[in-house]
């Protein structure tokens, strides 16, 4: 553990086991987070915070769009909270801050990239610079999976994979640059060839959740006898944020989402205006 804390046996002690074959929840994330604040510093519940910031990315979106708040994101800031910062961007964390400033640049470079493209990857940056082992890792995992899911995409649909790709790692690089099957990344990441062969399956919500089911691996391997540590405590909220998007979830909404990702990628990724501060 990177971090300073106490004994987690108590917190961990009071949560409900969960299981990745869990369908009914005892326990929502809404509720882990309130039962999460009694235990945890406040330098701890910043931590946890991070894995939340993409609701509060979306929210911001939202409003830069003048569209109404989805009042149903988990976010760390109210919706209010965020229209004041978007005027006068004081308490939200440092990379969305300055993504806001720049907004309001007058001479600012303009980009062909969709705006949620850009502010993911300032997200993700911001994560890969955490100082604890965990959170760095499962960003680098997860951005690393969401890149190759997203040049996966591209190369079906003839689209512009290097315009979609977030950061300049050797990974990242390789998804730009390759022609190859496996993008030249399989022997030095063995997760490659399970996402490929699961690209392939037609039934795109068994696709996704086995995809999940990686994730879930990966905690499983980063916290192997870690029983009562501060990783353990966020291992166990991803998975259960994990189980309750797919309690919510049935096959029909899978298809969904799935044909509204593929809808994402088949946009022009020129936008006509700017967004208003």
């Amino acid at each position: 553990m990177d971090i300073a804390g106490g004994n987690y046996y108590c917190l961990i002690a009071g949560l409900p086991e969960i299981s990745r074959d869990d369908k009914k929840l005892s326990l929502s994330v809404h509720e882990l987070r309130t039962y999460l604040s009694d235990y945890l510093t406040k330098k701890e519940t910043d931590i946890i915070n991070l894995f939340f910031y993409p609701n509060d990315n979306a929210q911001v979106l939202r409003l830069l769009q003048k569209q109404e708040p989805d009042l149903e994101l988990q976010t760390v800031f109210t919706a209010s909270q965020l229209e004041d910062e978007i005027q006068d961007p004081i308490f939200v964390p440092s990379y969305l801050k300055e993504y806001l400033l720049d907004l309001q640049k007058e001479d600012r470079a303009t980009t062909n990239r969709l705006p949620e493209v850009e502010l993911s990857e300032r997200y993700w940056n911001f994560m890969l610079a955490q100082k604890e082992k965990l959170v760095r890792k499962y960003a680098e995992f997860s951005l690393n999976i969401r890149n190759l899911i997203t040049a996966l995409n591209c190369r079906k649909y003839h689209l512009d994979i290097e315009k979609e790709i977030i950061g300049d790692s050797y990974f990242a690089n390789q998804l730009k640059t390759s022609r190859a099957k496996d993008f030249e990344l399989s022997d030095d990441y063995p997760y490659i060839d399970k996402v490929l062969a699961l690209f392939e399956k037609d039934n795109t919500a068994e696709r996704e959740y086995k995809i999940d089911m990686l994730y879930w691996d990966f905690l499983d391997e980063m916290t192997e006898h870690k029983y009562f540590t501060f990783d353990n405590v966020i291992a166990f909220m991803l998975k259960l944020m994990i189980l309750e998007r797919w309690s919510k979830m049935t096959t029909e909404q899978g298809k969904m989402i799935f044909r509204e990702l593929l809808e994402r990628f088949k946009k022009n990724f020129q936008f006509d205006s700017e967004f208003d501060i």
